[in-house]
Parts: C-alpha cells; structure tokens; sequence
C-alpha cells in the first residue's frame, strides 16, 4: 500500500469554520491511511510558527487552498502558494464562495467543487463538501497509481507550467521563461507552453521570439485562440499593426467573447490612429467584461491620444478603482499634466513608481510635471534616473535637454537631443526643440533645418511653422 499523502491546508483564520468542516470530511480519507493532514493550529507552544509552517508545507504532496475573499487578500495565503509552486506541490483551491479568484493565480488550477460553484451556492453544504472530497480521493488515485514514465512527465511538466503561470503574476517574465522552456523539455507539443512563453518574451520585450513561439503554438494548434491573442501583442510590439488586427481578428472569430482580444485590438487601431474603431472595440470588451480594469485604461489611452483628457482621465480612474496598477497611475498622471493639474501628475506618478520602481517612463513624466512648474533640480534628478534605467528612453532625453534649454545650458541641450533624435529618428519634438536651441545659438540654417524635419515629420505641427518663419526672418535680417 502506498504511503499517505501529506496534505497542507491553507486558509484565511475567518474561515476556520470551513477548514473544520473540511478537516471532519476528509476522516474516511485519513482512516483509510490515504492521506495525512497539517495546518496552522497544529503549532505547539514554543514552535517558530514560520518555521513550523514552511517546513510542513515543504514535506507536503498536496496543498489544499480554502479559496475566499478573504485569503485571496492575505498575504500569508499567497506567500504559502508561492513556496507551494517552487516545491512543486500540487496545488487544488476550493472555492468557499463568490470571490475574484478567476483573476488571481488560482484560476490556472482545477478547482473543486465541480466547476468551481462555490460550496455556499450548492443546494446543500453537504453536497458541495462531498464533490470536494471525491474530487480529492480522485486525484489521489491518480498520483498513486502505477504510472509510465511518459506520464510522470506529463505531471511534472502540469506542475511546473502552474509555477511558471504564477511567476507571470508576479511579472517575473525571465523565471517564467525558463518554467515553460522545462515544460518544453519535458512535452515540446505543448500548444500552451508555447503560447505562454511566447507572452512571457513579449513581457520582456522581445517581440521576434514571442511571434515565433505563438506561431510554433499555431503549428501544434491552428485553433489555439490564445496564441492568436499572444502573437497579436507581438506584432503591436514590432509596429506591426495588419499583422496584429488580423491576429486579433482570428481570435474573435474563434472566440467571440473573448474580451482581451476586444481590448487589444482596439489598441492596435489606436496605434493605427483609428481612434473611433479603437473606442468601439473597447467598448464591446467592456459590454463582454465589465470589471476588465485593462481595457479601461486602454480605453483611457484612446480618449487622451483624440484629445478628451477628461475623458481619459475618467477611465484611468475606473481603471485604478477596479485593480490599482502602475500603467493607469502613470497614464493619467501624464493626462493630469496635459492639464495642468500638477500636484495631482505628480501624486499619480509617486504612486506609479511605488508600484515599479524601475518604471523609468514614470520617472521621466514626473519629470515633466516637475519641469511644467520650473522645478528643474528635481526635473534633471528624475530624468537621470529615468535614463539610468533605460538607456534607450528617448523622452527622457529630449525631456532632460528642455531642462538645459532653459537653464540656458544650449549646447547640453542640443547633445540631448541629438541623442534622443539617434534612438528615435522620427522624433518631430525633438526636432523642433533642436531647432529652437540652434536658433537661440544664432545657427539659423540649422535651426530651419530642424523645423523642415519636424515639418516632414508632422505637417500638421504648428509649433514648428511659427518658429520656422522666425527663423527665416532672422536670417534674412541677418543679411541685411
């Protein structure tokens, strides 16, 4: 007879009701000599009790995880989730009630009861208990029988694609890479290792192997609508706007209420300047996903870039109220001081940056709000740091060289933008405030060189025809 499997029991001390319940249901498992059973309040007087726990937790084979609102916010709860998942323990949540479990790490794992209905929405407690014990004797069944190696690699590599879905939440892009990369060692016909790494690339911004990845997915699975998903954001990555949409386009097909793909097409129209198409997309997404905190902030993205800040603003903020995330903070922190509302930019992108301190966009608009009203210290503290982290952040180059201008430092000025027009060729402001800084230097050809580029670049750039027609007047005066 096989040995006992240990099972770990994680909860929230408000449903230790619950955990009693589940302890009383399992007895015939443990009679039988099935299982064995640990949770917190077998701690005895003068045991570390974090010692105690993680040390349990690490002998365990199973961890059960009493699924409430409740311990989807504690963080003990998750931390002993995450020591699960780097052991390897399998993982079963079940679902005490109504929670949003399906936006948290948990949702990657089959849940019992059945379907995951929560137990209080069964016509009987009792009923919903016995699902979750013959779902948990069945799994046992499973992991004690006889099996071929083939198949303990099946169950090894569902264990380490959990892990690597975990470290995704956690945006720990690079460790979530090596997780599917050893899945694909260990089943390389994996459509969904495929797929998630290929998400995973894209986190990190390399957009070449993400595409190649979900294509690989689409060789294995032509209708893999997640892959279509995952190779749409690559191609958005890359600049490549058809590819996406028609990527994006697929996906829908397959899946017609599939609201990320809704949102991310509209993003990529968005990025096309198709603004109308890109607010009826996200729209639709959010008719399909009400509580879909992306697709507000895209939705937000779509308003700024047609010019209704407050617009924007309004969905940055449903955005932050449904899930407060970095990108909405910085976003409508930017929003904030396009309209001058400083204090409040400034406020959003502390928040931005507590949220990731390595964000160096954030560091770059607080920079902006700062220069706006004349900080300029703290203007040139925050875009160093901005260029400390991402040595590519063209903005924050050209953001740095407006702080010289107008301290009067022109030659500083002009070596940054020179730098931030080399990362980014297309760069019209750049241009615009080369030429103004060549201008006041006095290099009038120079500076109307500039405006023609910033011109070509963007016809419609008032800006620099008022300052080109002031520097040809300058230098024809300068004739005279």
């Amino acid at each position: 007879m096989s040995k006992p499997l240990k099972v770990f029991i994680t909860y929230a001390h408000k449903d230790t009701d619950a955990k009693d319940e589940l302890i009383t249901r399992l007895a015939v498992l443990k009679i039988n000599g099935l299982i064995s059973h640990w949770h917190d309040n077998e701690i005895l007087p003068g045991d570390k009790w974090r010692d105690a726990i993680f040390g349990n937790l690490a002998d365990s084979d199973m961890l059960l995880y009493l699924t409430s609102a409740c311990s989807l916010a504690s963080e003990n709860c998750n931390k002993e989730l995450a020591a699960a998942l780097k052991k390897e323990i399998r993982v079963i949540p079940i679902i005490l009630e109504s929670c949003d479990w399906q936006e948290h790490p948990l949702a990657e794992f089959e849940v019992l009861p059945h379907k995951g209905l929560p137990i209080n929405e069964w016509t009987s407690d009792s009923k919903g208990w016995q699902n979750v014990v013959d779902g948990i004797r069945k799994t046992i069944s499973h992991i004690q029988s006889p099996a071929s190696e083939q198949g303990q690699n099946v169950r090894l590599a569902e264990r380490i694609f959990e892990r690597g879905n975990f470290l995704m939440m956690l945006r720990q892009f690079n460790r979530a890479i090596e997780a599917y990369s050893d899945v694909l060692d260990l089943n390389p016909h994996s459509a969904a290792a495929y797929t998630s790494r290929g998400l995973a690339y894209f986190g990190n911004d390399e957009f070449d192997k993400a595409i190649d990845d979900c294509t690989e997915a689409l060789k294995l699975d032509s209708a893999f609508t997640f892959a279509y998903n995952n190779r749409g954001l690559a191609y958005v990555g890359e600049g490549a706007f058809d590819d996406a949409l028609a990527d994006f386009t697929k996906a829908i097909a397959l899946n017609p209420d599939l609201a990320a793909a809704y949102s991310n097409r509209g993003g990529a129209y968005r990025k096309k300047g198709d603004l109308t198409v890109a607010i009826q997309d996200c729209n639709t997404a959010i008719a399909l996903k009400p509580n879909y905190p992306e697709v507000y902030n895209n939705l937000g993205v779509a308003y700024d870039d047609r010019g209704e800040v407050d617009n924007a603003i309004a969905n940055y903020s449903q955005a932050i109220a449904l899930k407060p995330d970095y990108a909405a903070y910085y976003n409508r922190g930017s929003a904030y001081t396009d309209k001058g509302e400083i204090s409040l930019a400034i406020k959003d992108f502390n928040e931005t940056i507590a949220l990731n301190p390595d964000f160096a966009e954030a560091y770059h608009g607080r920079g902006n709000a700062y220069y706006k009203i004349r900080d300029f210290n703290r203007a040139f503290q925050d875009y160093n740091t901005a260029i400390s982290l991402k040595r590519d952040c063209a903005d924050a180059y050209c953001g740095r060289g407006n702080a010289y201008h107008e301290k009067g430092e022109s030659e500083l000025a002009i070596a940054d933008y020179n730098k931030a027009i080399a990362l980014k060729p297309n760069y019209a402001e750049a241009y615009n405030n080369r030429g103004i800084a060549y201008l006041l230097k006095g290099d009038f050809r120079l500076a109307i060189a500039d405006y023609d580029e910033a011109i070509r670049l963007r016809p419609d750039f008032v800006d620099a025809q008022r300052n080109r027609a002031v520097a040809w007047q300058r230098l024809l005066a300068s004739r005279q």
